[in-house]
């Protein structure tokens, strides 16, 4: 499709125009054009030595959860959420920072799954402390096995760019109903919706015609922006509100 390819190369070209990199003597420091969940750029520092290449976030993703009275370390919960995120993008994390060990030729790869990690990290955990009852990945995967939804979680797949791309869930082809692949967004924005659907795009050149992108948006306690909905409905994504899941267990079941 030419809308494919026209989004592919608009957001590509917008990356490459935004993207920052600062010699620090001995560490060479990245700003990207992601946000954070305090809306500042995300920022990645690269450290070369006799064994590679590793990029770290320096710590800050956690430390700002941990600024913001959240503890990801102080329940077992989260710690195996934080773990379910990480694995899926082959991050890995000390308890201080979360970082990539990578080589010259695939830093590209290995910088774009950190910084999709340090997205998620945000997104997931991006409320307080006193209103930590359930977290929306839990709550999507709940709400699949209640209708009897066949899955597979953490999933990955290879772009036409050569990128790997994470997604939250695929339900596989059965008869009729085409491959469903499940993305969900707990805070939903501009910038995280602009990086799923170059994400999207990107694969769904190497999938099936007929595979269908759902992402599921929490509107437990705020109404989803028009543009991101407008967004999604436009480049044939399926926006699927929380309060509104009902709507779509039938054809997520199928």
């Amino acid at each position: 499709m030419q809308i494919i390819n026209e989004l592919k190369n608009a957001y590509s070209n917008w990356i490459n125009e935004q993207l920052q990199f600062r010699d620090l003597n001995g560490a060479i420091e990245i700003t990207t054009p992601f946000l954070d969940r305090n809306n500042d750029r995300i920022q990645l520092y690269v450290i070369q030595d006799e064994t590679g290449l590793k990029i770290t976030d320096d710590g800050i993703t956690l430390n700002e959860l941990q600024m913001s009275g959240i503890d990801v370390f102080d329940s077992p919960r989260r710690i195996e959420l934080l773990n379910f995120i990480l694995n899926g993008y082959g991050v890995k994390s000390n308890k201080e920072e979360l970082f990539v060990n990578a080589t010259k030729s695939n830093f590209p790869q290995k910088k774009h799954s950190l910084i999709q990690a340090v997205m998620s990290v945000n997104d997931m955990f991006m409320t307080s402390r006193e209103t930590v009852t359930g977290i929306f990945l839990e709550d999507v995967k709940e709400f699949l096995d209640s209708k009897d939804v066949r899955f597979t979680p953490n999933v990955s797949f290879s772009g036409k760019s050569g990128l790997v791309h994470h997604f939250d869930f695929v339900i596989p082809k059965f008869k009729d109903a085409p491959e469903r692949v499940l993305k969900t967004f707990n805070n939903p924005s501009k910038e995280k919706t602009e990086a799923m659907l170059f994400a999207w795009a990107d694969t769904k050149m190497t999938r099936d015609e007929n595979s269908v992108l759902y992402a599921f948006l929490n509107d437990t306690d705020r109404k989803i922006n028009d543009s991101i909905l407008n967004a999604l409905q436009e480049y044939s994504v399926k926006p699927v509100l929380w309060s509104e899941r009902e709507k779509y267990a039938k054809e997520l079941a199928a």
